[in-house]
């Protein structure tokens, strides 16, 4: 790890950041000694002493005093790689830039260039911005409109970017924590899980010490998976690793059928992608970013209300109000390219200095076979890029199904439910008791509005009539939550997609960085999505913002502007 780009953000006297210098680690090491100390039955002494009353009155954890929170994280800062260049586009210097796809990984772009004082354009092919968070008016057949988003989406501490950008467009306020994740099985009891963070890193032995379905001789099950776990080093994992199937590195490493089943598969699950061709460096990356690489990677936070109005719509307010031109209905055709620039598309005659393509892998596959070089040099790259993105695919289709009851579900039900054993169901979630809008509705009806997410489904359900839909997956549904038998449908909505990212076999080691373009002899054009690869631990969401911020990072380095650093968490696992 480079010492000049990684710090960790703890700052000192004088507020500047401190070095991931050798002593912090071993710092940290000793720390989690103490995690050890509370899996053997400490509890809360882990520190050697009770509990106290701070300063405002509050319960204070000796180990949050000790080890604050924010040092426990293990973040590490990437610092700009020129940071003596101006913060903005020195006056009366002009640039501009062509961002195509308004979801996350493009509004991201579009911030970082809009601040320096870029001339940007979004063009955002369909109704709405917002990507796989894109929110809808619909009517579900009740005589009033709902804002009804893609569906339900978590947000998670190590979502470091993310969590940049929310602040600087002052939207906190619109999300809360949710600590617990529920699932129900088919072969086993219902398991809540949560992770501690007073006891990392020994996370997956709290599981089985609170597990209805585990038990101690589980933990013998998962041993082999340890030294990739605690172990986990970003650099070279898709190399080492992409050659197989999560499944074929759980066989190989004598994994137990019950730990696979209630700790391991629920991750493969929601990915939504093919679980037998899910590739194992992929996983172990979700295992790192999402569990295992520091104490509270398991925590999550979700929106009060829909996501049009917590995220999106103040974002694209902000872009517009630093005078960016954000339009949707407004696909690009392709890229007119001429030389080693692209100067522009197909379908007008603006030209810009820099494009950033940051559409989801069909789009930029679909602009890409429109693109049109003037020359062969510009012929020879789109060809190279082409290639290049070849092996990116999309998963299998899913749909997201919304319904009106007449009545909720029994009181003791969690408001999200996984169902990792009762395909093509993946997913419940109670929206009457997450955001305002479905509270409001079902407080004044004594109705519920829930969500039930197909992922992964085959060619014939993903056919299915949206009417017809809820008769073909109820009887699936009943088995979770029996009290729907008798309830009555009042309105429903469904979301049919096929635009999530694959992550099967071979597609990481061979996926293209933001500036993989210019290698291909594109020397303007960035690329950003969840389909692009980082170098720091990112995925999802997360690493639609990284790479937004990445590609606007290449523009800006060329430009002379001053990058926008970040924070992530450590690429490698608390046992390295």
């Amino acid at each position: 790890m480079n010492s000049v780009d990684y710090v960790v953000p703890m700052a000192d006297d004088t507020g500047d950041f401190q070095e991931f210098t050798r002593r912090n680690v071993l710092r940290g090491s000793a720390f989690a000694a103490l995690g050890l100390g509370a899996s053997l039955g400490l509890g809360a002494a882990t520190t050697g002493c009770a509990p106290f009353i701070g300063p405002d009155g509050t319960l204070v954890d000796p180990l949050d005093v000790i080890w604050p929170p924010d040092e426990r994280r293990r973040l590490v800062w990437r610092a700009p790689r020129n940071p003596g260049d101006p913060l903005r586009l020195p006056e009366p210097r002009s640039r501009s830039a062509l961002v195509i796809g308004g979801g996350l990984a493009g509004l991201s772009a579009a911030l970082e260039l809009a601040e320096r004082g870029y001339a940007v354009t979004v063009r955002e092919s369909g109704p709405e911005f917002g990507g796989r968070l894109a929110t809808r008016d619909l009517d579900p057949g009740l005589g009033r409109t709902f804002r009804v988003e893609h569906g339900l989406h978590m947000w998670f501490d190590n979502y470091r970017v993310f969590r940049d950008i929310r602040s600087r467009l002052d939207i906190d306020h619109h999300f809360r924590p949710y600590k617990t994740v529920n699932f129900v099985f088919r072969d086993y009891l219902p398991e809540e899980l949560e992770s501690d963070p007073k006891i990392f890193p020994l996370n997956l032995a709290a599981i089985i010490d609170r597990s209805p379905n585990l038990d101690w001789p589980d933990i013998f099950g998962a041993v082999g998976i340890l030294p990739d776990l605690l172990g986990f080093q970003l650099d070279g994992l898709y190399e080492r690793l992409d050659t197989q199937t999560f499944d074929q590195w759980m066989d190989a490493n004598n994994v137990s059928t019950r730990f696979r089943d209630i700790v391991l598969q629920p991750a493969a699950h929601v990915t939504l992608n093919d679980g037998s061709e899910l590739s194992a460096a992929e996983m172990l990356l979700y295992q790192h970013l999402y569990f295992i690489s520091q104490p509270f990677a398991f925590d999550r936070e979700i929106t009060t209300v829909d996501h049009g109005t917590a995220i999106i719509d103040p974002w694209v307010a902000k872009l517009r109000s630093l005078g960016a031109v954000c339009r949707t209905g407004s696909p690009v055709s392709g890229l007119a390219v001429v030389g080693d620039r692209v100067v522009g598309t197909t379908d007008d005659d603006a030209t810009y200095d820099w494009v950033v393509l940051a559409c989801d892998v069909g789009g930029v596959k679909q602009v890409l076979s429109g693109s049109t070089g003037s020359d062969n040099a510009a012929s020879g790259a789109l060809a190279r890029l082409t290639d290049r993105l070849a092996p990116q695919g999309v998963a299998p289709p899913y749909r997201i199904l919304r319904m009106w009851f007449d009545r909720p579900l029994d009181a003791a039900r969690p408001d999200v439910i996984e169902t990792p054993q009762h395909h093509p169901l993946a997913l419940i979630c109670q929206f009457h008791q997450l955001e305002d809008e479905s509270k409001e509705w079902a407080a004044t009806t004594g109705g519920s509005i829930i969500e039930f997410h197909l992922y992964a489904i085959d060619e014939a359900l993903a056919a299915y009539p949206d009417a017809d839909l809820w008769a073909q997956v109820r009887p699936t549904v009943l088995e979770v939550v029996p009290e729907l038998a008798d309830a009555q449908v009042l309105g429903f909505t469904v979301g049919s997609y096929r635009n999530f990212t694959s992550f099967a076999v071979g597609t990481g080691v061979t996926r293209p960085h933001p500036e993989s373009a210019m290698l291909d002899g594109l020397a303007n054009l960035m690329l950003a999505g969840d389909w692009v690869g980082a170098p720091t631990p990112s995925a999802l969401m997360e690493r639609s913002v990284v790479t937004g911020r990445l590609a606007a990072n290449e523009c800006l380095l060329a430009d002379g502007v001053r990058e926008s650093g970040y924070q992530h968490v450590s690429p490698l696992g608390p046992g390295v």
